[in-house]
């Protein structure tokens, strides 16, 4: 039998994702930001935690690499962002990055739920942002 998922390398409907998982089998969302130096809407496919019925967890580990993935730069200029689901709803977010005293914590919860997460802190100096996606009215 095949997995018929979508897996990251594959093409993605950026207006009707579909379902979308990480490589460790984590549920994904796409994001849709603006550029902090182009302007220009850039998405990305990203695993999350949700926080309720408001808000999600995402983590910027590019796979334990040594520089943030480009929407980091991107919330950090223009927090407004919007999430985009798998059937296409999109829902307006302000992104949070988590302070010191919340991220440890955070870290925590990733290891139980997302643990392929934890694994890319050791291979990189850089402290890994885990950022909060809260729904805006």
């Amino acid at each position: 039998m095949t997995d018929e998922r979508w897996r990251p390398g594959d093409p993605v409907d950026w207006e009707r994702p579909g379902e979308l998982w990480t490589a460790g089998g984590l549920h994904s969302f796409v994001l849709e930001t603006i550029g902090a130096r182009t302007g220009l809407v850039r998405h990305a496919v990203l695993g999350y935690l949700d926080e309720g019925s408001d808000g999600w967890l995402v983590i910027a580990s590019k796979g334990g690499a040594p520089t943030n993935p480009a929407w980091v730069a991107n919330l950090a200029a223009q927090p407004e962002a919007t999430v985009v689901l798998a059937d296409g709803t999109r829902v307006p977010v302000h992104a949070e990055r988590l302070a010191v005293d919340e991220l440890e914590q955070a870290w925590q919860r990733i290891a139980d739920e997302a643990p392929e997460y934890p694994g890319y802190r050791s291979r990189t100096t850089r402290e890994i942002p885990v950022i909060r996606l809260v729904r805006r009215p």
